[in-house]
């Protein structure tokens, strides 16, 4: 029986669909063009030797960049590659046997660390709507059949494109799952937050970040409005449902962790408080032996999809914490980010001893890993190293305040938050290069994007700035191992991506990087990537030269109040260049007084 959707043209997929696959791109340099004259926000000229310079630069080349893929969207998702347009009441469904496997590879793959559905429900689902033609609960008809096109969605972005029938078969499904929630009426549903925050998943790994927040800010308001971020209290435990009870616990925490990213990535503040949520973390019980009346949680967190899940919940309370702490309004001083980072970091090495049944698998052939356990392996470590990065990288900048160094910055302290945070970068790309090498990166693994992102800044810098302590050896290990990372992310951007948008920031560090580390004065190492592979500092385009002639350590980072960019990449803020929208780049070129911080540069 052909599916029918409530006042939709639903119909089974017996033809195929026109289509076109975004073109692949790779981010180009600023440095094959001339630099014009740059003037701030309030006109003042900045010279080629101030570090807003810099900032100026990339903002310019995102500019270009968003005003070729989004001069005519929304403000809800300015800086976002345009969803294509579909008639939302018309969708095409794959057929019964296509549309079972796509739900498969939603569980088994897709959903790693975000499992927020019950499979078995799902999979009931479904078969209501190829039976029946459509839900056989009318109330919450809607947000079922939404929440399933999204599971179709989400599962066609984890298939090679080979394998799918439609390349923009995903966007016609969200679009027609937001036509079926708009048409909803009545009370909220845990359905209809569901839905939500598989959209918001969806948009994610699509590279439409602003787009998720802001759908995001809607999805988050109806969690607080149904209340599942808090207990449930009062339940008589024969009429218990156990289904339903779980899945408020897996919904609201997936939603916590995406808070916590969103926040981290876009430098904006969170929407949940820790001292308003008293919900409990989810069980660790698979899905096949939770049941309405009665549930058989797993004897080992290490026998439960579930524990990878419920790890990176506790990894994100923990990084909801740094945020707050680390990266506030209100700064903490030298000795107390001392004490903070010291905290943290063993935090987080309490966290990783709990799960080394999941993390450390060194010696082990990853074929006798179910696909699910690899990628919440994957997600897991990248999220633990990048947790690291968060803790540590303000002290890399720590060697410059005030523009020279001091006694406190030489310390052994710093020396070892210095080397923590290297660590962890080279953690990242290293991890990251495996998977490329076994094809295991794809496009729309938003989070592994981020976090390399992350990583490869640190390297650039690290590189940059050439701290004492360390050897020339580590310099070029780092920077070149940045550099393969770049490269290996440029290989997967898409038009308007999150990685090409990336791209744009690495490649301006990257050639700094090349015309001020010494152990780059003569030849560029063989993994250097970039439209300068390969070619000596003399080769480096000349009005790229002329860029930071004092050197970085007088310019580039300092943390004098109104200095270069030290107040930038401290560091929040400077993870929401690529995503936060141009409005987020010029608030940092004011005092909040309509005073410029950046006419501390001027020279010819």
């Amino acid at each position: 029986m052909t599916p029918q959707m409530p006042h939709s043209g639903v119909v089974s997929e017996s033809s195929k669909v026109d289509n076109a696959m975004l073109p692949g791109s790779t981010a180009q340099s600023s440095g094959n063009s001339p630099e014009p004259l740059q003037s701030d926000q309030q006109g003042h000229f900045v010279g080629p030797a101030s570090g807003a310079s810099f900032l100026l630069r990339i903002q310019r080349n995102l500019l270009r960049q968003q005003s070729s893929i989004s001069s005519e969207s929304s403000i809800f998702t300015f800086g976002d590659l345009p969803l294509p347009e579909f008639d939302p009441s018309f969708v095409i469904l794959p057929n019964k046997s296509d549309a079972e496997a796509l739900v498969a590879r939603y569980f088994e793959f897709a959903s790693a660390t975000h499992r927020f559905l019950h499979r078995p429900t799902v999979e009931q689902w479904l078969q209501e709507l190829y039976t029946d033609g459509a839900m056989r609960h009318k109330p919450s008809a809607r947000s079922r059949t939404a929440l399933l096109f999204m599971v179709f969605a989400q599962a066609r972005v984890y298939q090679k494109p080979s394998l799918s029938d439609e390349i923009d078969s995903g966007a016609r499904l969200f679009s027609a799952a937001e036509h079926q929630l708009a048409a909803e009426r009545g009370a909220i549903r845990l359905t209809s937050v569901q839905a939500r925050v598989a959209q918001c998943l969806y948009l994610l790994a699509q590279s439409r970040i602003n787009h998720c927040w802001s759908l995001f800010g809607t999805t988050s308001h109806l969690v607080l409005a149904l209340g599942i971020h808090r207990k449930q209290r009062g339940i008589n435990r024969s009429n218990m449902d156990y289904i339903d009870l779980e899945c408020r616990r897996r919904t609201f925490w997936c939603a916590y962790n995406i808070d916590t990213y969103l926040s981290a990535a876009l430098g904006r503040p969170r929407t949940f408080h820790d001292d308003d949520i008293d919900q409990a973390m989810p069980s660790c019980v698979n899905d096949e032996d939770l049941h309405t009346r009665h549930m058989n949680p797993s004897p080992l967190p290490s026998q439960s999809t579930m524990s990878g899940c419920t790890a990176h919940i506790d990894l994100s309370r923990i990084l909801a914490n740094i945020l707050r702490d680390l990266y506030g309004i209100k700064q903490p001083s030298f000795e107390t980010r001392l004490s903070l980072s010291d905290k943290y970091e063993q935090d987080l090495q309490n966290w990783r001893r709990d799960l080394l049944y999941l993390l450390d698998t060194s010696g082990i052939d990853p074929s006798m890993f179910l696909p699910i356990f690899l990628r919440q392996r994957n997600v897991l470590n990248l999220a633990f190293w990048h947790a690291q990065i968060l803790v540590h990288r303000p002290f890399l900048l720590s060697t410059f305040a005030g523009g020279s160094k001091s006694a406190m910055n030489e310390s052994p302290e710093v020396n070892r938050h210095v080397r923590q945070c290297l660590n962890a970068a080279l953690n990242i790309v290293d991890h990251v290069h495996r998977m490329s090498s076994t094809g295991q990166l794809y496009s729309s693994y938003w989070f592994t994007q981020y976090f390399s992102f992350c990583a490869v800044v640190v390297l650039y810098v690290y590189s940059m700035q050439q701290p004492a302590s360390f050897s020339e050896e580590d310099y070029r290990n780092a920077f070149e191992a940045g550099a393969r990372c770049q490269e290996q992310l440029s290989d997967i951007a898409a038009k308007g991506s999150l990685a090409e948008r990336y791209g744009v920031v690495l490649q301006e560090l990257r050639l700094e990087v090349l015309k001020h580390a010494s152990f780059t004065q003569n030849t560029i190492g063989p993994q250097t990537a970039g439209p300068n592979h390969g070619r000596s500092l003399q080769q480096v385009p000349e009005q790229r030269l002329g860029m930071f002639h004092q050197g970085p350590s007088d310019t580039f980072l300092s943390t004098s109040p109104t200095g270069s960019i030290g107040g930038v990449t401290g560091w929040g803020q400077f993870d929401s260049l690529v995503t936060g929208g141009l409005a987020e780049l010029e608030s940092f070129m004011t005092d909040g007084n309509d005073g410029a911080l950046w006419d501390f540069g001027i020279s010819a």
